[in-house]
């Protein structure tokens, strides 16, 4: 009689040493997943670091940015002339361009085989952004607010091929009016009014 108490408690400490067992592991697995991924993200960050190649040439119009890495190239560079769209786009009237050698700062991003292009021009007036807000809902009628306003005010026209846009924000004791051609996949939640 006393050899089956015996034997059960021996089995029912076993069963809560194994019990125990696999909540450690129910623990410890997750924790190890993390580690190691956390761990193989470093590596493989580390990897692109030591990789990537920053060069800047100076140009007529500009300072001109070049990053290769090896996920991709990255390249900035002044242009003298405007883009024929970002000339359509009208002008707030006495706005100053940020940038007169280089009216316009195309930006080239290449990732394998995808490739994004942005062309933007900025500008600076004195006058307050709700003034300037109002008059480019009232020159562009037919262009969408973009309600994702976290980099300011945005209007937008949906092209074929590309997205114009004019960003207002307000720096200092400036309003900076940026007109952009963007990728037609430009991220933006369209809505109406002002």
């Amino acid at each position: 009689m006393f050899a089956d108490t015996d034997s059960t408690a021996r089995l029912s400490e076993l069963e809560m040493a194994a019990g125990g067992l696999g909540i450690m592991w129910l623990i410890l697995a997750p924790v190890a997943a993390f580690m190691t991924a956390f761990c193989a993200g470093g590596v493989a960050l580390w990897y692109v670091a030591k990789r990537t190649k920053v060069s800047q040439t100076q140009t007529a119009t500009g300072s001109m940015i070049h990053v290769e890495s090896p996920i991709g190239t990255l390249e900035v560079h002044p242009e003298a002339k405007l883009d024929s769209r970002l000339v359509q786009i009208p002008l707030y009237p006495g706005a100053m361009s940020n940038h007169p050698a280089s009216p316009e700062v195309v930006t080239e991003l290449h990732l394998g085989a995808k490739h994004a292009r942005d062309i933007s021009a900025s500008y600076w007036t004195p006058d307050p952004a709700k003034q300037v807000w109002e008059f480019y809902r009232s020159a562009l009628p037919d262009w969408r607010r973009n309600l994702s306003g976290a980099r300011g005010q945005e209007l937008i026209f949906h092209e074929r091929d590309c997205v114009r846009l004019i960003r207002i924000t307000t720096q200092g004791d400036r309003t900076v009016i940026e007109t952009s051609i963007k990728p037609p996949e430009y991220p933006h939640v369209f809505g109406s009014g002002s």
